[in-house]
């Protein structure tokens, strides 16, 4: 099965239309209780009946949400519909993963807005050129620009890594150029940690020498075979990551998973939901 990794990188740019709303700059502040789900967790679920995956997310207790592949649509429905429909479920719609560029970005934002968004965050680098240090600075460039519509907005704007951020160019660390490149007040950071501990680098060191830039996280767990796992079954010390939340400026959680090798996905989601709710808040 194609991991959500090799899917985003294998999508073209999109230009097409969308937005989100409320947000100020990126600041430390307190953990919010309503922590939520990555919908691409469920990604088969929810192409197979959108709705019913919805409701049940619902019923294992989450109350926010992270989309993906947002459009100016969300799975085909209209922004400020779907908003509605999943608050009416009792889902509030926080966040999405969207195929943002400057040349949309005014649109998307606008948008999201509308539907009550709070982050609109580019989950790679998505099709943009990546061979050299040239284009890294290039997609920082970017980045500002796509902030700074987003802020206008009051959208916040974050990019999600994956592990082939942390593999040098020119001797140099992608991430670390994304870091260093991007405005602080109009680029965060979505730390999925997973992916940052797997690729050998330590989240409380970007915290502490990054502070305040992690304003999201997913929250995906290693198992012993490598692969993401139940939050709670695995090798990653949250208790311990939580810790350091006002370091990193966190704001919103999201679980993400991508392997299920101890149960359905919906199975999965509720049991991360009950260690996290817990154990971790």
């Amino acid at each position: 099965m194609p991991t959500r990794r090799d899917f985003l990188r294998n999508l073209p740019l999109i230009t097409g239309t969308v937005a989100w709303g409320v947000s100020a700059a990126f600041k430390p502040a307190e953990v919010k209780k309503d922590f939520g789900i990555q919908l691409w967790t469920l990604r088969d679920d929810v192409a197979k009946d959108l709705d019913i995956t919805l409701q049940e997310v619902a019923k294992i207790g989450y109350n926010s949400i992270e989309a993906f592949w947002f459009d100016g649509k969300f799975y085909g429905r209209d922004a400020v519909e779907f908003s509605r429909y999943c608050a009416d479920l009792g889902l509030a719609l926080h966040s999405t993963h969207t195929g943002i560029s400057d040349k949309n970005a005014d649109l998307y934002a606008e948008i999201a807005a509308k539907a009550g968004l709070e982050y609109l965050i580019l989950p790679s680098r998505m099709g943009r050129p990546e061979s050299t240090i040239d284009d890294i600075l290039r997609t920082a460039s970017e980045m500002n620009r796509i902030g700074a519509i987003c802020f206008k907005h009051g959208i916040n704007f974050g990019y999600h890594n994956h592990d082939f951020e942390f593999r040098p160019i020119d001797g140099q660390l992608p991430y670390d150029v994304l870091l260093s490149e991007t405005d602080p007040e109009l680029v965060s950071f979505q730390v999925d940690i997973y992916w940052m501990i797997k690729a050998g680098k330590d989240p409380i060191k970007y915290f502490e020498e990054n502070p305040g830039r992690f304003n999201t996280w997913h929250i995906k767990d290693k198992g012993n075979d490598g692969e993401s796992c139940i939050i709670g079954n695995g090798s990653i010390d949250f208790k311990t990551l939580m810790k350091q939340n006002e370091a990193a400026g966190l704001q919103r959680i999201f679980v993400e998973q991508e392997q299920y090798a101890e149960g359905n996905p919906l199975y999965c989601a509720a049991q991360s939901y009950n260690y996290i709710k817990n154990n971790l808040l």
